[in-house]
């Protein structure tokens, strides 16, 4: 009988064992984008901390409103499935095949097909005014209808979202493979011409 407790317990304990991230400030994250962004919070605070020239409340609104900025400069953009998305996308549709529940019936005949032809929504062409104004629409609203603050996002948008990327690690591109794509580039194009003029 102790010997079945003892397991049934480690049993139990494995099931509360879980991956987690560790900061080196003793802050534990579930996942690893969560640690990332808690460790790149100073340097983007920094950031735009230097671009308000110290307006503290505009830099928490920033911090506090950066998906809702940043998506107000994605309107009028066509969006594309990134692989991470048709990986997520994949994850679920074979949870509901596991499900086993006949409710589910029509997805899990036609899970493939689903898969593979998840689009996101087209989205109107806006020129660039009109992008302009849907932004500052979108940020107005996010900011409970402030348009001078929306204004000034808008006027400011390259410099906000290049703070938001502080402390972003951007991966060395090797020299050998930048010039072997120039080669090869070139190489193309000097193809394409030669056969425009055959």
């Amino acid at each position: 009988m102790e010997t079945f407790s003892t397991f049934f317990n480690l049993r139990n304990l494995h099931m509360l064992v879980q991956a987690a991230f560790v900061t080196p400030d003793g802050k534990v994250f579930a996942t690893k984008k969560e640690a990332q962004d808690y460790i790149r919070l100073p340097k983007i605070r920094e950031a735009l901390k230097a671009l308000t020239k110290n307006n503290t409340e505009l830099v928490e609104w920033l911090i506090a409103n950066q998906e809702s900025v940043e998506m107000a400069f994605e309107v009028g953009v066509i969006r594309r499935v990134s692989k991470t998305e048709h990986n997520k996308l994949e994850k679920a549709l074979t949870a509901v095949v596991e499900a086993n529940n006949p409710k589910f019936a029509f997805v899990v005949e036609h899970k493939a097909a689903i898969l593979d032809s998840f689009r996101w929504p087209s989205v109107k062409r806006m020129d660039s005014e009109e992008k302009s104004a849907a932004a500052r629409n979108s940020i107005a609203a996010a900011a409970e209808g402030n348009e001078e603050l929306a204004k000034w996002v808008i006027a400011n948008k390259d410099a906000v979202l290049e703070a938001y990327q502080a402390g972003v690690e951007k991966r060395q591109i090797n020299p050998k493979a930048a010039e072997a794509l120039a080669a090869y580039r070139t190489k193309m194009a000097e193809e394409k011409l030669a056969k425009a003029a055959a």
